[in-house]
């Protein structure tokens, strides 16, 4: 996901860039067009100036026509004035008339306010030049002549240095116009480049925090993969993917349901809502009783609109409910139901169904890895823990004594005569009396005891917080129950032996601990069977005990007894000093008896 995300964000940078650089060669491109209008202006100025001079010179022609006919009508001689008269009509008129004509092309596209001032001047000039034409000189004294063209040039005069300043203005104008007009362009292309960049920058800026938003999620579900493989049990996972839905979907409510097929039942695998009807409906509730379980497809359904079957799971629930089936292999295996209170987005229901995805493989192994563990640790026939658990369930409970100071007791079961039944009547009927008696354990015991099969006949019993008094009366109530067991179509008796050793009377090691109970047990069985013995430690157990208790090294081994006879030793018999005497203890009525416990059982069977 962070790969894509650079790539993504690297995309649109570059597109950001590109648009940019096109829209830097179009201001350029811009300011090159505004430099071609201003020279464009720059010219139209330019031919305004030149109208402007062609005036110019059109007044110097006709002030020099005006002054040379006024000068040849008041001169006396005759001889000069043919002289100024023939200039005039062979230079000066003619110069005049074509400064003229040159003077209304340029102006020919003026405004028609200066188009009507252009025709009266003229008019003017027309009526200045009849009276400086030939007839006009044989026809008239020319004192009257040189008066009436002093009065016509006069006006003309006048005209003519007014459309002169006209124009020069105006070409001023246009031309200062034009630089204006360059300046204000070429500032907007430059203004209209800048916000583009700046448009563009704010694109970019805003298509990465889209990108990287609508990424989080895939980084989230990253780091709940991640995470799930972590998951030390079944129930951790489905805590973790309750969280992480919770997390990335909220408002939501989340429940993992999980499928019990030993018991036929849909139960709830993570903590429910406060106040939430799901307590109600999960109550006696079947895998078939969630319709994503039993059509394998999520089901939704809102309170707004109902469906046309209900789901008696998630159908009281209020807002929208969506649930997910949680498949491995073609096998719903659970379910996962959010409740919202508006709908869910496809966004949303494509997360949801990748996180149930990505779980569902990580939940099944994790239940096979749980399944798998039970059965390597449960004996197949009683149901009970077999050896290995008993031996470490042992250990735990020896450690968490140790460390609280509470009493431990362990009380160690052998079946009478079992090799009788099983050769007289078989290993099945055998068979059947072992799982008689792991069942009778399981109903006896208290919720917090333990008892598993140690192997054969023989079977173990743990109890926390119990001391030996208490113990004696669990082992009474134990034998009780086993001595009660019958086998419809025999008249099978069957009866148990118990031995008990306890913490810290008896033993500051689980392993003596273990030694003692076998010992106590042992005595039973020599004492009649069918009767419960307490282990009793001797003058050296107890010197070990205090030795492990100052942290001294515990001696690899206990000394051997003596086990020259079967017969019950007085308390007053030789013995080597290191074998351990079992104390009396209350049994079935038996009268109290001295015992010796050898460290080792002898060669023939308990029984």
């Amino acid at each position: 996901m962070p790969t894509l995300a650079k790539v993504a964000t690297r995309s649109i940078a570059t597109l950001c860039v590109a648009l940019s650089v096109s829209v830097i060669a179009v201001a350029v491109i811009g300011v090159i067009g505004a430099g071609s209008s201003a020279t464009l202006g720059k010219e139209i100025a330019g031919d305004e100036l030149a109208s402007s001079t062609a005036t110019g010179e059109l007044a110097r022609d006709m002030g020099t026509s005006y002054a040379v006919g006024e000068e040849a009508f008041l001169t006396a001689n005759p001889a000069l004035r043919s002289k100024l008269l023939g200039w005039l009509y062979t230079t000066g008129i003619p110069a005049t008339d074509a400064e003229m004509a040159t003077f209304e092309q340029l102006n020919a596209a003026d405004p028609p306010a200066q188009q009507a001032g252009i025709e009266q001047f003229v008019r003017q000039w027309t009526a200045l030049r009849s009276l400086l034409s030939p007839t006009s000189v044989a026809t008239h004294p020319m004192t009257a002549l040189a008066a009436d063209l002093s009065a016509d040039y006069q006006p003309v005069g006048t005209h003519l240095d007014q459309l002169l300043l006209e124009q020069q203005a105006v070409g001023h104008s246009d031309q200062a116009q034009a630089s204006s007009n360059e300046a204000w362009t070429a500032a907007l292309v430059i203004g209209v480049a800048l916000l583009a960049n700046l448009t563009g920058l704010l694109i970019l800026l805003r298509d990465v925090r889209r990108i990287r938003r609508s990424l989080e999620p895939g980084w989230d579900q990253a780091d709940f993969v991640d995470t799930l493989q972590l998951a030390n049990d079944e129930d951790e996972a489905h805590r973790l993917l309750q969280r992480h839905l919770e997390r990335t979907l909220a408002p939501a409510a989340v429940v993992v349901l999980n499928i019990n097929n030993s018991a036929d039942r849909l139960e709830a695998a993570s903590p429910l809502p406060v106040a939430s009807p799901l307590a109600a409906t999960l109550r006696g509730a079947e895998p078939r009783s969630c319709l994503a379980v039993r059509s394998g497809r999520t089901h939704t359904e809102s309170s707004a609109r109902p469906p046309l079957l209900p789901c008696p799971v998630c159908g009281p629930c209020n807002g929208v409910s969506s649930c997910v089936p949680i498949a491995v292999g073609g096998q719903v295996i659970g379910s996962v139901l959010l409740i919202r209170p508006v709908g869910h987005e496809l966004a949303d229901e494509q997360r949801i169904r990748e996180s149930v995805s990505q779980a569902a493989p990580v939940l099944a192994n994790l239940r096979n890895l749980a399944i798998a563990e039970m059965r390597a640790a449960t004996d197949g026939l009683t149901g009970l823990p077999n050896k290995r658990a008993v031996t470490d369930t042992l250990k735990r409970m020896y450690g968490q004594a140790a460390t609280t100071g509470a009493p431990l007791a362990l009380l160690l079961l052998d079946l009478d005569h079992f090799k009788q039944i099983n050769d007289v009547r078989g290993h099945p009927l055998g068979d059947q009396v072992l799982a008689k008696v792991g069942a009778v354990l399981q109903g006896v015991l208290r919720t917090g005891d333990f008892a598993g099969r140690n192997g054969g006949e023989e079977f173990a019993i743990i109890l926390p917080d119990t001391d030996i008094g208490m113990a004696v009366q669990v082992a009474e109530r134990v034998r009780t129950a086993v001595a009660e067991i019958s086998l419809p179509g025999t008249d099978v008796t069957i009866t148990t032996s118990i031995g008990i050793a306890g913490y810290p009377d008896h033993a500051t090691t689980p392993e003596r601990l273990e030694r003692l109970a076998d010992a106590a047990l042992y005595v039973a069985k020599r004492q009649g069977r069918n009767r419960t013995e307490v282990a009793e430690p001797t003058p050296a157990d107890i010197a070990r005990n205090l030795a492990d208790s100052a942290t001294i090294a515990d001696p690899p081994t206990i000394p051997d007894s003596p086990t020259t006879s079967d017969s019950p030793t007085t308390p007053d018999s030789p013995t080597n000093g290191d074998s351990p005497t079992i104390g009396d203890s209350p049994t079935n009525g038996s009268a109290d008896v001295p015992r010796s416990r050898p460290s080792s059982r002898p060669a023939s069977p308990r029984g």
